[in-house]
């Protein structure tokens, strides 16, 4: 179910304007995100090319190398017999034998087309990292905001004096003029708090428009920070994801190339053996006489028997095998560390929202109450004011770089959000 609407959401995506597919998602989510973004990415057009390419180099290495014609014109008739002129005294086709080496030939360029497609799906991958993270930013800036709003908004509300009632019928107590001015403090913090989640938003927003071709004045709706969930495959996997990861396949395959490699080089250590039949008029017998004929060529390797190439290719492959091993090396510890560090954010995320934040609104509610009866001083309602909106946007911190280091994983397990034909997917809660 999940491939066929990830294949719908493509499909539309194909034949949709930016502006267009904008309109039909009201609420961006991290997949419709990356669907969006490989669709319109030149990084995913640039892999996409290099397979075409991979793949003209596979259709090549079968071929065979184009016969040859030779036609030879002299005079050696007429002075035989006196005619003179000149005429042509032999044709020849000559077919170069590649034997040797197309084997070695087509099993090197399987391996760079393999190759070029694994690229592909890290390329998917590191775009997606990408994405996630402006996407994340995105939402922590427009929560940032709308807490910011939040907080305005409630500073406004003690910006009055004397005893009045509100709508929701709460009553406010008099204001004394200090009283008055530290409130006024507080909203103009407030108010400029907003202004600078407005300047974060803004430049969040057209970071990620600009990432997804969205017309930079187009309105985006985002989904809501919420906690980080992990998802089974990450919890039950790990070692499995890691060897199916999209860079060490091709970092596999790098190695089967090069090993390749070190087959064609050695049969090339002589020029292909060429086959050639010819045809040549002489005078044999005292009589003008078609001769027909066979010839073989083989190169005799006495001086270049093409070791510095050999040597080369055998260094490849021990470059591409040290490369494999240093990427299971770097990956292996990317994503245990990885691992553990999303395990500590989600516990510290929960723990501050039961500790820290739920107390401190509970404080916040109560100091309100305390302060309209007049039973606190303004000094108290300000501290309980600051801890609570400090508090919750500690929490959206918390929340961000969950998901953040979220997608750290996903990047390190070779794990993609919208799924390709070889790369794993899951079911992502955002």
């Amino acid at each position: 179910m999940n491939n066929i609407l990830v294949s719908m959401l493509i499909s539309i995506g194909l034949v949709m304007s930016p502006a267009a597919f904008a309109e039909t998602n009201p609420q961006w989510t991290l997949d419709s995100s990356i669907l969006r973004a490989v669709e319109v990415a030149p990084e995913m057009k640039t892999a996409d090319a290099e397979i075409d390419k991979q793949k003209g180099n596979l259709e090549q290495a079968d071929a065979w190398p184009n016969p040859s014609i030779s036609v030879q014109a002299d005079n050696k008739l007429g002075l035989e017999d006196a005619s003179g002129g000149y005429d042509v005294t032999q044709v020849a086709i000559s077919q170069a034998l590649p034997f040797g080496r197309l084997a070695h030939q087509r099993k090197q360029a399987e391996a760079e087309l393999a190759g070029a497609e694994a690229h592909r799906r890290h390329q998917q991958l590191l775009l997606e990292f990408t994405i996630a993270q402006r996407f994340h930013t995105l939402q922590l800036a427009e929560a940032r905001l709308q807490l910011a709003e939040k907080h305005l908004e409630q500073a406004s509300r003690y910006q009055k004096t004397g005893r009045k009632r509100t709508a929701n019928d709460q009553l406010i107590r008099y204001l004394t003029p200090l009283e008055t001015m530290r409130l006024d403090i507080v909203l103009q913090a407030a108010k400029q708090t907003v202004e600078v989640a407005e300047g974060e938003f803004n430049e969040a927003a057209a970071s990620f428009k600009a990432l997804l071709a969205i017309p930079v004045k187009s309105t985006l709706q985002l989904i809501p920070l919420k906690p980080v969930t992990v998802p089974t495959e990450i919890k039950t996997s790990k070692d499995i994801l890691l060897q199916e990861h999209p860079i060490l396949e091709a970092d596999k395959q790098a190695v089967v190339a090069a090993r390749a490699g070190v087959d064609v080089a050695s049969s090339q250590r002589f020029d292909d053996p060429t086959l050639t039949l010819f045809q040549e008029q002489d005078y044999l017998g005292g009589r003008k006489q078609d001769a027909t004929g066979i010839m073989l060529s083989i190169q005799v390797p006495l001086w270049n028997q093409n070791k510095g190439r050999v040597n080369q290719a055998k260094a490849e492959v021990y470059q591409a095998q040290s490369e494999l091993d240093f990427k299971q090396r770097e990956l292996s510890t990317s994503l245990y560390k990885s691992y553990l560090h999303l395990g500590h954010l989600i516990t510290q995320a929960e723990h501050y929202r039961e500790k820290l934040l739920q107390p401190a609104k509970e404080v916040f509610n109560l100091t309100r109450k305390g302060f309209n009866a007049g039973e606190l001083n303004i000094l108290t309602l300000i501290d309980a004011n600051n801890t609570y909106f400090n508090a919750q946007e500690r929490y959206l911190e918390l929340l961000q770089l969950g998901w953040l280091e979220l997608a750290e994983l996903r990047k390190s397990a070779g794990l993609s959000v919208i799924g390709t034909s070889k790369t794993t997917k899951f079911g992502e809660v955002n």
